[in-house]
Formats: C-alpha cells, sequence, structure tokens
C-alpha cells in the first residue's frame, strides 16, 4: 500500500544509501561570512533528527473543515478570503504553479498531475509512479516538473515527457529565467543547469540538501537548504555563506534585489537588502514550507498546521486559512489571485 506524505523516514533512508553507496570529493571555496544577530541555537536540524512538529496553530482549534476526510487541497484567495476550491482523495499533492486564473498546474506523489481550466481539475498522464516535488514553467507549453529518483519531466502543451537521469539523485526544485537558462536542485548539494540542450552539472560547494532555488537576473540567483545552507551564485560561480542558523531553511523568493526572503524551520524569516540579514517576526513556530512574492509588498508563506503569513511590505499578517492541513506550496499572479496546496497534516514528513 502507498505511504500518504512520508518525507521524514523517506529522507532518512535516501540518505543512508546514498551516503553508504559513494564517496564524496568536497571542493572548498572561499565563503562569504554574512552575520546575524547573535541567536541560541537549541536544536540542530538534519535529515535524521527532527523534533516533533509544534502544536500552536492560528486559531485552527475554532474552525471545523468541511475537508477534514480528504487527504489533499487547495485553496484559492480572492484577496478577502481563502476558500478550499478542490478536496483530493487517495491523492497527495505537493506543488502548484500556473499562468492566469484558467491555467494552472498541481503535481504530487505517484506521478499525479493535475490541470485547471477554470472550471475543472483533471487528471494528465505524467507515465511516471514516482514523487513529484515541484513544478515551474515558461508558458503554458513549456514547464518542468522535479521529482524523486532522478525524474525529470516536460511538458510541450500537449503531453508530458521523460528526462533520463541517474536514479541516486532526489530534485527538490526548479527555476529558471527563461527557457535557456534554467536550474534543478536537489539531493547531496546538486545543481544542474540547462540551457535548452545541453545539461551541465555545477560545483554548489556544498553535499547538504537544497530544498529552493530563485532569482532575479541572471548573476543574482539564490539556493538554500539543510543546515543553514545558504549559496549565491554571480553568474560564474556558486558561493556558500554563513548564516547564523542550522535550521533547515526551505524555501526563497526573490521580489528584488533589495528584498530577498528566506523561510525554514520553526517559523523562521530571514531578510536581505543586498547590505544585511535581519530575523523578521513571523508569529509562529510552525515549520513554513515555502514562500511566494508578487512584488515586495505583496508576499505570502504557507507552512504546517494551516499556516499562511502575508506580508505588506512592513511587517507579517496571519491569514485564516480554514484548515490545519500541511500547506505545501504556494502560487499567484495577482495579490487577489493566489493558490496554495495542501496535504492532510496527519501524514506528516
Amino acid at each position: 500500500m502507498f505511504t500518504k506524505c512520508k518525507r521524514t523516514s523517506t529522507s532518512f533512508l535516501i540518505f543512508i544509501f546514498l551516503v553508504a553507496s559513494q564517496f564524496f570529493i568536497i571542493h572548498v571555496i572561499h565563503a562569504d561570512e554574512w552575520n546575524l544577530e547573535e541567536q541560541p541555537l537549541k536544536y540542530e536540524w538534519s535529515l535524521e533528527e527532527q523534533r516533533p512538529e509544534p502544536k500552536n496553530t492560528w486559531g485552527l482549534e475554532e474552525q471545523s473543515p468541511k475537508h477534514n476526510r480528504s487527504d489533499s487541497i487547495i485553496l484559492q484567495y480572492n484577496g478577502n478570503t481563502w476558500n478550499c476550491i478542490y478536496n483530493g482523495h487517495s491523492v497527495w499533492l505537493n506543488s502548484i504553479y500556473g499562468f492566469d486564473s484558467n491555467n494552472i498546474f498541481a503535481v504530487g506523489e505517484r506521478g499525479i498531475i493535475l490541470h485547471y481550466d477554470g472550471k475543472t481539475w483533471t487528471i494528465q498522464k505524467s507515465y511516471v509512479n514516482y514523487r513529484l516535488n515541484r513544478i515551474w514553467g515558461i508558458s503554458h507549453d513549456n514547464i518542468y516538473v522535479t521529482g524523486d529518483y532522478g525524474t525529470v519531466l516536460h511538458y510541450d502543451g500537449k503531453e508530458w515527457k521523460k528526462y533520463w537521469f541517474r536514479a541516486n539523485t532526489w530534485y527538490s526544485s526548479i527555476w529558471g529565467l527563461h527557457e535557456k537558462y534554467i536550474f534543478f536542485v536537489g539531493s547531496l548539494g546538486k545543481i544542474l543547469q540547462y540551457d535548452g540542450i545541453n545539461w551541465k552539472e555545477q560545483n554548489s560547494s556544498t553535499t547538504n540538501w537544497i530544498y529552493d532555488i530563485r532569482g532575479n537576473r541572471k548573476d543574482n540567483i539564490y539556493a538554500v537548504g539543510d543546515y543553514g545552507t545558504f549559496l549565491h551564485y554571480n553568474g560564474k560561480e556558486w558561493k556558500k555563506s554563513f548564516l547564523n542558523t542550522n535550521k533547515r531553511l526551505t524555501s526563497v523568493c526573490v521580489a528584488d534585489s533589495k528584498n530577498v526572503f528566506v523561510t525554514g524551520a520553526d517559523g523562521l524569516i530571514l531578510h536581505y537588502d543586498e547590505i544585511n540579514w535581519t530575523r523578521q517576526r513571523s508569529g509562529t513556530n510552525n515549520w513554513l514550507r515555502r514562500i511566494w512574492s508578487i512584488d515586495s509588498n505583496n508576499i505570502f508563506v504557507v507552512g504546517d498546521l494551516g499556516t499562511i503569513l502575508f506580508y505588506d511590505g512592513t511587517k507579517w499578517i496571519q491569514q485564516k486559512s480554514g484548515t490545519n492541513y500541511q500547506l505545501l506550496d504556494i502560487w499567484g499572479n495577482r495579490k487577489d489571485n493566489v493558490y496554495a496546496v495542501g496535504c492532510n497534516d496527519h501524514h506528516k514528513y
């Protein structure tokens, strides 16, 4: 039987297998040191050990979600409230991405791909049975999906096709500027760059798992991962910088050059203005899974136990999601048209 959203144990087994079966040569490069204010580090966050998730929520104990028997949900924000627009049964969704209100995709466990045309969600054939972790696209007929066992899928507007890579790499995220400048990141510090024809592996300077990548120019790209891993790409090489944390960093967004945000374990939100890093008050200890920016004054974060935060350019404000599910990804094209995907919180990873 398929195991629902069982991420922690899967990552642990994968990590042990990979470390035991390969030898690694680590190339050490000069690291820039960006300091935050001194903060006590009570826990080390790794693939092997994670303490139980905190129980505090945004008043969710007073709500009675109608979808509490489904395995996955998709929420839509209209500028005022979040509403559930999809309930998935025996479907576990991890990521969402779109182009407008009538063209949205969601992906998840066992190769599931859903497409929304503004009225209904329909299943598309992925021809794989592996977990799909992240979706990103340039246009409705040029979309990529990353997943477990070296899975990379491409959609040309008609069908999904698979690229074949070594199965011992798990790809966690994807991002690009255009069709000839795309990056894939994942386990053991893996970074691939695709120029539309060739795939080139880049030296990330780390063997830690990388969970997300974003940028706004060819020479200004950021990637984040385990043990406080923070990388910057200047167009030529990746440099590892040291933030004053070893928590898992789960997501990064670049609203503009002076507004880079990083989210992570225990409600962590960091902000970079090209000069200094500062820790911001998120108001929660829940894990924050994904951050998405419309612009520097409209930024959304989703996380565990139905956590949704909104940044108005000055402060973070809690929003009621109406659910206690794990919210794993978010996408929107306007501040009044934002979508989040979640998994039943009884099946944590």
